[in-house]
This record gives C-alpha cells, sequence and structure tokens, in this order.
C-alpha cells in the first residue's frame, strides 16, 4: 500500500506543478491581438480524417473564391496541414503529433475538419481527442456559440469555458490498486477571469444588459 501511496503522490505532485505553472502564463499573457494587425494572416486548414477531406476539399474552393483579392496581394495565406489522420495519431502515440501541433502554432487561424476519436471496442488504441489535445496545446479557452431563433425571441450568446474543469486533466487521473480509481478538475482564477471577461465585453459592446452564469455538470 506505500508503494501505492508514494505513486498517487508524485503524480499529484506533477499535477500541481503543472497547473501552477499554467496559471503563471495565463497570467503573463498579452490580450489578442486584432487580426488587422496581423500581415500577412496565416489560416490553417486541417483535412482530419473520414468525411473531413471531402469537406475540407469544397472549403477550400469557397474560401480560395471569397478571399482571392487578399489571397492575391499576400494579405492572407492558406496554409493546409496534414498529419492529423488517424493513422498518423495511432502512428505516433499522441493526439496530435509534435510536427502537427508546430504547424499549428504558425497559424493565426486554424480550420479543422472532423477527426476520428477512438471508441471503445474499435479497431484504434485509446487516443485523447485531437480537439480537446488542440484546445489545451493552442489554450483555445473560449467556446462562442451564437444562437438565434427569431419566432421565439431568442438570441443568445454562449461563451463556453473550453480548457479549464475537467478538460484540462480528464485524461490524468490514476489508479490507486486494482480497486480505487481518481480522477481531477482544476479552476483558476485567471481562467474564471478570462473568460467572464469576453462574456461581459461582448454584451457591453452589443448593447446586451444581461449575462448569466450556468454550469454544464454532465462534463
Amino acid at each position: 500500500m506505500n508503494d501505492w501511496i508514494r505513486r498517487a503522490t508524485e503524480h499529484f505532485e506533477k499535477l500541481l506543478t503543472d497547473q501552477l505553472a499554467r496559471v503563471e502564463r495565463m497570467k503573463g499573457k498579452q490580450r489578442g491581438i486584432g487580426f488587422e494587425a496581423v500581415h500577412p494572416l496565416v489560416v490553417g486548414v486541417c483535412p482530419g480524417d473520414g468525411i473531413g477531406p471531402v469537406i475540407t476539399r469544397e472549403t477550400l474552393r469557397v474560401l480560395r473564391s471569397l478571399l482571392e483579392p487578399e489571397i492575391r496581394v499576400g494579405r492572407v495565406v492558406l496554409r493546409v496541414i496534414k498529419g492529423l489522420t488517424i493513422e498518423n495519431r495511432v502512428a505516433h502515440g499522441k493526439a496530435i503529433p509534435e510536427d502537427v501541433l508546430e504547424e499549428l502554432k504558425r497559424c493565426h487561424v486554424v480550420l479543422k475538419a472532423p477527426t476520428t476519436t477512438p471508441e471503445k471496442g474499435g479497431p484504434y488504441p485509446n487516443i485523447e481527442s485531437a480537439n480537446v489535445a488542440m484546445r489545451r496545446e493552442l489554450d483555445l479557452f473560449a467556446n462562442v456559440r451564437p444562437v438565434k431563433v427569431p419566432q421565439l425571441g431568442i438570441d443568445w450568446v454562449f461563451f463556453r469555458e473550453n480548457t479549464e474543469g475537467a478538460y484540462i486533466l480528464g485524461s490524468r487521473g490514476l489508479m490507486v490498486g486494482e480497486d480505487l480509481g481518481i480522477d481531477f478538475t482544476a479552476v483558476t482564477r485567471p481562467g474564471c477571469e478570462r473568460i467572464i471577461r469576453m462574456a461581459f465585453e461582448h454584451a457591453g459592446a452589443n448593447g446586451v444588459d444581461r449575462v448569466l452564469g450556468v454550469t454544464k455538470a454532465n462534463v
């Protein structure tokens, strides 16, 4: 038993160290810059797998038509990033292979097609969702979702926190012996403040006088 407790203590110490470092990185981050200040604006396009390449082919056709003037003068660059297929991810044993992640980090915008997340009993080993890994690695903390139903008078915008709670540590639980499993969740002050600030800034800029805090307890 003492050996299991030692391993669990070391694991928890590593989690705390990593999360405290993440807090410091958030504190030191500057606010995002406006795209008008970026030249050229690099848009990464990930075809993914399954139906993804089919969707991406038509998406690129539309983008190249709509953005033709910007692309022609070098204002916008479309960069296709391959390697986010389930086969390549399994071969590397990672949700996002390192070379693909480095390419993603060099883009200002990423347009991602669907990617396969392995299911129990399926043909692929258990690998973390590429979506969850991308949120964490690129710190994509805000999932902004507008919802409009005019006939019901609904005009909402959801600002869903994307990187904290179970998302940030959901794959880093541990087994203590054969009979005890422990999972973790994490909430930080900087993480809460930035998503709250974004929601209130949007409300203020769009004449909205109510902001509600809602929990999604099933995650």
